[in-house]
């Protein structure tokens, strides 16, 4: 569902906000020892292409940005736990420096929601005085908070808050209940105070109960205010050094992994560079997240980051979390300049790391002469939304000639492309004489020299204003086999909502991308005709592709059979709370350019939490 929009004076926060709060936080912390684990929940099950390698070798930006937001405002009693490098860890059986944990943050994605539920259901069977203060945030929180409330239909197993926004809101909850806290509480206690005498309804981006009471209703304070320079925001060096190190305990270790280890375990670093998407796609939730505004980092900054990363930790590949890199042209100049002329131990910046992130055909192919500049700034591959070459799915400016041109181009640049494409229904598995059927498209990009492919099948997001539709329509599977569809489910590799008699066909046509591409005979044709200097990263992506490819073609027709089996039950509707809903956030006035969708579905922020599948 489509989040409302505020108006244009109203989204971002005053410029040195954030600063001052860190502040003001960290005098209220001074002297206090307050155990603190931020938890990145993960679901082994998602463990598929095309991130198969990656989801276990670059620590998330999402946690590392938490811990690194409560450690830089003096909560330095801080540790940050990634569930895929440390599987068994238990809330209720972990320690911090031999005292009870009693913040535990949890982060998830939609994906991840089953995992992040059982963090909470452990840390709920402490007896309530022993209990930590749990918040929940990520992308599953924004979006259907009400989940988090009543986990397995039991009021009793239930997140005390949740955070539906970024590291500012957390913040200015944390300092409220500090001031709640003084030196004998605890913030699970501070929380109470604080909710009782309604201090908290003034912070937007939380949902709580309204009371003790199981059957209260949720407050929302609504939509979060946005730091608009994130030059503000903590440097990730400091998330970096919180993380646990892998092991299969349930417990905590004494120290956080060494500095002189983390580059083993994240061989890649995830990078904030910018937020923010000029389109508007129904199928995405990024520009209502943004409230459709861009942000991004100034060079300089960029700069320090990867200068003290790539010295400190040893990361040499660094990847950016951007919507799309080239959504503002000044911006991105200045940061290909200020790179271009950056040194890392007295190396050119572009010789001491690589770096990739992620862009829109369009604006790529519009800003195509600073193709250049970027890959003197050490830039080696762009990750571009293509979906349909056709552009039948989306028109996002894309079309076959320019994808030619445009790789071609790369290519001849230095820099790797790397098409991300979406099966959807209505799209063949190939076509005679046209580029519409999907190994076509597959097949016409491996002749235009991409280094990499990623296929998944069209699958309903939440907080995107295809969500409901896709419900209501009787896309969206219930049951497969009389057995529930599960939230793991909803990652792109399973066919989970199509409108197609067959869904087994489009499951099996996104394996069948997947192996057209990844498969010994390419492999052995790149090894033996190498079209240009980017040869060697095709081999080594052909490699691990056809490594990846042999779990997810086991996954794939296991849920293709299913699949065919049957029985297949379909949604009748958008799974709605049970739990009612109050408002306590100012009256939300659209902004002129938003979408009637948005305008109907504003009451999101009213009644329009959802109950669990």
């Amino acid at each position: 569902m489509e989040l409302p929009s505020r108006q244009k004076g109203d989204v971002y926060t005053k410029a040195g906000e954030y600063p001052a709060l860190r502040d003001r936080i960290r005098a209220a912390a001074k002297g206090l020892n307050i155990p603190t684990v931020v938890v990145y929940a993960f679901d082994k099950r998602t463990r598929l292409l095309p991130f198969f390698f990656s989801s276990h070798r670059m620590a998330p930006a999402g946690p590392r940005a938490v811990g690194a937001a409560l450690h830089d405002s003096g909560l330095t009693q801080t540790r940050i736990v990634l569930q895929q490098w440390t599987p068994n860890f238990q809330p209720s059986r972990a320690s911090l420096d031999g005292e009870p944990i009693e913040m535990l943050l949890v982060s998830s994605m939609q994906i991840h929601a089953e995992r992040a539920y059982g963090l909470v259901a452990d840390a709920c069977t402490k007896p309530a005085a022993d209990r930590p203060l749990i918040i929940v945030g990520g992308p599953k929180a924004i979006y259907e908070p009400s989940d988090l409330f009543e986990i397995g239909g039991d009021p009793n197993v239930t997140a005390d808050v949740v955070v539906t926004g970024e590291e500012f809101v957390l913040m200015q909850l944390v300092e409220r209940l500090l001031n709640y806290r003084g030196t004998r509480g605890t913030m699970r206690e501070a929380f109470f105070a604080a909710r009782s005498d309604g201090a908290l309804v003034d912070i937007p981006g939380l949902v709580y109960r309204r009371d003790y009471g199981i059957d209260a209703p949720l407050v929302t304070t609504g939509i979060q205010r946005l730091v608009g320079n994130l030059d503000e925001m903590p440097h990730p060096l400091i998330g970096y050094k919180l993380l646990e190190r892998p092991h299969r305990k349930p417990g905590l270790n004494s120290q956080p992994l060494p500095t002189s280890r983390v580059g083993r375990h994240s061989i890649i670093g995830s990078l904030t560079i910018s937020h923010g998407c000029k389109f508007n796609c129904d199928y995405c939730p990024i520009p209502a997240y943004n409230q459709r505004t861009y942000r991004h980092k100034s060079g300089e900054r960029i700069v320090d980051e990867m200068r003290q990363l790539r010295e400190q930790l040893g990361i040499r590949f660094f990847f950016g979390t951007d919507d799309n890199f080239f959504n503002n042209r000044p911006a991105v100049e200045q940061m290909f300049e200020t790179m271009s002329r950056a040194t890392i131990a007295g190396r050119p910046l572009r010789k001491a790391v690589r770096w990739g992130t992620e862009a829109t055909e369009f604006d790529t192919w519009k800003n195509r002469d600073l193709l250049g500049p970027g890959r003197r700034s050490g830039l080696r591959a762009l990750w571009l939304g293509i979906e349909d070459l056709t552009a039948t799915l989306i028109r996002k400016g894309q079309s076959v000639s320019k994808t030619a041109d445009l790789f071609a181009l790369m290519n001849k640049t230095g820099i790797c492309p790397m098409p991300m494409m979406m099966h959807h229904d209505g799209q063949p598995l190939y076509t005679r004489g046209s580029l519409y059927g999907l190994l076509n498209q597959i097949a016409y990009l491996r002749k235009h020299g991409v280094q990499s492919v990623q296929v998944t099948a069209l699958t309903p997001a939440v907080g995107t204003r295809s969500y409901e539709p896709m419900f209501e329509n009787g896309s969206v599977f219930e049951s497969v086999g009389n057995r529930p569809v599960r939230q793991h489910q909803f990652d792109g590799n399973h066919v989970v909502a199509t409108t197609s008699t067959k869904p087994w066909r489009g499951q099996l046509n996104v394996l069948l991308a997947y192996a057209s591409y990844y498969n010994p005979i390419n492999f052995v044709r790149s090894l033996l005709r190498p079209a240009n200097s980017l040869y060697l990263a095709g081999l080594s992506d052909q490699l691990r592709g056809m490594f990846a490819l042999v779990p997810t073609a086991l996954n794939s027709v296991h849920w293709a059979f299913r699949l065919w089996r049957g029985p297949i039950k379909r949604q009748t509707g958008p799974p709605v709370s049970k739990i009612p809903v109050i408002d306590v956030s100012p009256a939300i006035t659209l902004r002129a350019d938003s979408t009637p969708q948005a305008a109907r579905k504003s009451e999101f922020v009213q009644v329009g939490v959802r109950q669990p599948r």
